[in-house]
């Protein structure tokens, strides 16, 4: 059965507390939950759920206490990174991310989650819209990016968890292909599948449709070509084709609503709890048919 959820981390710099409330009112039943305001990316996802992340026990029970409280079942720790992509070239960096991420899981194992999410890696060489060059080639971003995340979905499991990575936006995994080839080298590791990101290399369903045999866990969020964010009647995706094919799949999982606080949609006046609500209204439709 497919299940819609929310993103905890939708709304913006927003507590825990507050954001969950929002979501109950919302009507969601089920949460994807953000901690990556340590993250790349912080800007647009900048909610951190973990305040001491040596405190695994209180982290995850507080976690739990609050979304439990609203009503809400949680899904996914949405992580991305730790202020460095997870395939950096110096082995430092690489260990602090793989140190981090154990303890992230040790809260996630307390707080009652089913998977963790981390970003596939970026390629720290020339053109690259964010990452340092470092001159390390695709290949070699690619063969850490393995490594780093063989380790990681050993973690998970030894929690009783699942890695998931979202082929994102300009990583190493944003063509489908090499997202395929990287699941491939790395037993266990699925996908968060986000249409949005493929989108922008302007890709249709056909093109995106064969992740969907990878994907263990859906984002949704309406995009276009060149609009990384679109509102929910305006852009490409056609959502009712989306779950349809999940349905075909017999897929049984949560596709979660999953709009952030983007400064070009804040500029525009978006109300992200209009948008997500009216999100939410076209895949329970979609669900229902």
């Amino acid at each position: 059965m497919i299940k819609v959820a929310g993103s905890t981390f939708a709304f913006g710099d927003m507590n825990l507390a507050d954001s969950c409330a929002i979501l109950k009112n919302m009507g969601f039943k089920y949460a994807d939950v953000g901690a990556s305001g340590w993250s790349l990316f912080k800007e647009w996802v900048p909610q951190q759920v973990v305040t001491d992340i040596d405190n695994p026990d209180r982290e995850g029970e507080s976690i739990k206490k609050i979304t439990s409280d609203n009503g809400l079942e949680i899904a996914e720790l949405f992580i991305c990174d730790f202020g460095h992509a997870i395939n950096h070239p110096d082995p430092d960096k690489q260990a602090e991310t793989r140190e981090k991420y154990s303890k992230m899981a040790k809260i996630a194992k307390v707080a009652g989650f089913k998977s963790l999410m981390m970003l596939p890696g970026d390629v720290h060489g020339d053109g690259h819209p964010w990452a340092e060059d470092l001159g390390q080639s695709f290949e070699e971003a690619f063969q850490t990016s393995v490594q780093q995340h063989t380790a990681m979905v050993d973690i998970a499991g030894e929690n009783g968890l699942e890695h998931n990575i979202e082929a994102c936006i300009f990583s190493i995994a944003h063509q489908p292909s090499n997202a395929i080839r990287l699941i491939n080298a790395v037993p266990g590791l699925k996908l968060t599948l986000d249409y949005a990101h493929q989108v922008q290399l302007d890709l249709g369903h056909d093109d995106i449709e064969p992740l969907h045999e990878h994907a263990r866990h859906f984002q949704a969020k309406q995009s276009a070509p060149g609009e990384f964010q679109a509102k929910p009647d305006e852009g490409v995706i056609d959502f009712g084709r989306v779950v349809r094919k999940m349905k075909e799949d017999k897929f049984d999982g949560i596709i979660s609503v999953e709009f952030v606080s983007s400064p070009e949609v804040l500029e525009k006046g978006w109300d992200l709890r209009s948008e997500s609500a009216r999100l939410k209204e076209i895949l329970d439709e979609a669900i229902s048919k």
